[in-house]
């Protein structure tokens, strides 16, 4: 165990490292990767917009179309049909929460979703501030490498859950960098007052929750305003909470090792294919590659997997968030539907039926290569054969990753009309001299 002042020291050494790969021009791959990453935070969180809450609220908000407008001036896009603008704090609120509700949204391992938190706050900025989208790529590349060491260094206790604060770190982080601000007092300001939201509001679908990530996105804009006020924040606060309150110390050099820059931690994300937690997407494959079954005929299903995904190991309240944090659920509908869409996980009682059958049990074999590894294994017993499968880790892992092509279908699902066009403006980000610039296909399509 890490004494307090060791961890702060780290914290603070992480945060220099990230500035430190920020302040060189990224490699080609890099670049091209963490374009990828913030094009399909953007795609998740233009679907996620689409919901009822989320559209309620940006009426709430008072947040009108305005289509033929352009940002700068301390104004952002809202990702949502119409393109609307914000100001810089409010659109990253709106764009994360969005993001948060078809869980399609990237991550890291272990465990957390640094994308989520920090596109939405660095390209707010990035618009308001008329930066460059080489300036945008640099700053998210380095938030993302402060969220996924702390990500790392750090063990969270049930029920805490990964979103709103860490990544939020990191978020503030990418403002810093973008606005000129330091970096390390953005981040302690930051620290100082996170969200910290539990699993429990995820197993009954309290889509409050969505929220957290657009709390944490908003508090990394609002850290580097308070910053420019003369506030001052604690970096001390995060040994305090993640490393006593509500988790503990796992590993100390992550936050200290030098950073590779072909290889920074954004390399080593994960894409979602999947329109559920992570946590299930292991079992999902596992159940696509098995041949098609008459679910009338199943006895059985065992799920095989590392005692991190046993959280998940519980029966779905009738609500499509509920649904989506269940792993014997996301067995049952993948079995049932033969498909992986958004829709696939949408709470149905028939498959919650078939999810009763599914039992949830941890291979030390298994365990023993996370989080490296997060091996799952589907047997299905059937009145008359048994049939298996075993997935090392989710296709879209880094271990095995999507590829452009697939990205981009991806993106196209979740955007609808126009997603050809803005997809190669951000694919292009290294080209963009103005990120006001960088939206324009939004405001020439519906995105309905």
């Amino acid at each position: 165990m890490s004494s307090a002042d060791e961890l702060t020291s780290g914290v603070r050494e992480a945060v220099r490292q990230a500035c430190a790969l920020a302040a060189e021009p990224l490699d080609a791959a890099v670049r091209r990767h963490a374009a990828h990453v913030v094009a399909d935070t953007i795609g998740v969180s233009i679907a996620g917009g689409r919901t009822a809450e989320m559209t309620s609220l940006r009426a709430a908000d008072d947040i009108d179309a305005a289509l033929g407008a352009a940002p700068g001036e301390g104004r952002s896009t809202v990702l949502a049909a119409g393109a609307a603008l914000a100001p810089a704090e409010h659109a990253a609120f709106h764009n994360a929460s969005a993001g948060g509700f078809l869980e399609l949204d990237e991550g890291t391992r272990p465990t957390g979703h640094p994308g989520m938190h920090i596109v939405p706050a660095a390209l707010a900025v990035a618009e308001a501030a008329r930066r460059s989208g080489p300036e945008l790529l640099s700053a998210v590349v380095a938030g993302y490498e402060v969220s996924a060491r702390l990500f790392t260094a750090f063990r969270l206790r049930p029920p805490t859950h990964p979103h709103g604060h860490l990544a939020g770190v990191g978020s503030a982080v990418s403002v810093a960098l973008l606005l000129g601000e330091d970096p390390e007092a953005a981040a302690a300001i930051a620290a100082t007052t996170p969200v910290v939201p539990v699993w429990n509001a995820c197993y009954v679908g309290a889509t409050a929750r969505n929220t957290a990530m657009g709390l944490a996105a908003q508090a990394a804009v609002r850290a580097n305003r308070l910053l420019r006020a003369g506030f001052t924040g604690s970096l001390e606060s995060i040994p305090a909470l993640f490393g006593e309150l509500t988790g503990e110390s796992a590993d100390l050099d992550a936050l200290r090792e030098p950073f590779d820059p072909a290889r920074p931690r954004i390399m080593r994300n994960y894409f979602k294919r999947h329109s559920s937690c992570a946590l299930t997407h292991g079992a999902i494959d596992a159940v696509l590659s098995l041949p098609a079954v008459d679910v009338t005929d199943i006895s059985a299903i065992e799920v095989r997997t590392v005692a991190n995904n046993l959280k998940l190991d519980r029966v779905p309240f009738a609500n499509d968030l509920s649904s989506r944090f269940s792993l014997p659920y996301a067995v049952a509908a993948a079995l049932t539907r033969r498909r992986s869409t958004v829709a696939t996980f949408d709470y149905d009682p028939e498959v919650a039926r078939l999810a009763g059958k599914v039992s949830v049990g941890v291979t030390p074999e298994f365990e023993r290569r996370w989080p490296e590894h997060a091996p799952t294994e589907v047997v299905v017993h059937t009145t008359d054969s048994t049939c298996s499968a075993v997935v090392d880790d989710p296709r879209g892992h880094h271990h095995d990753p999507l590829s452009a092509g697939e990205l981009r279908d991806k993106f196209a699902g979740l955007v609808g009309d126009g997603a050809g066009a803005l997809w190669d403006r951000l694919l292009a980000l290294p080209q963009v001299d103005d990120c006001a610039d960088l939206l324009a296909p939004l405001r020439t399509t519906s995105l309905g």
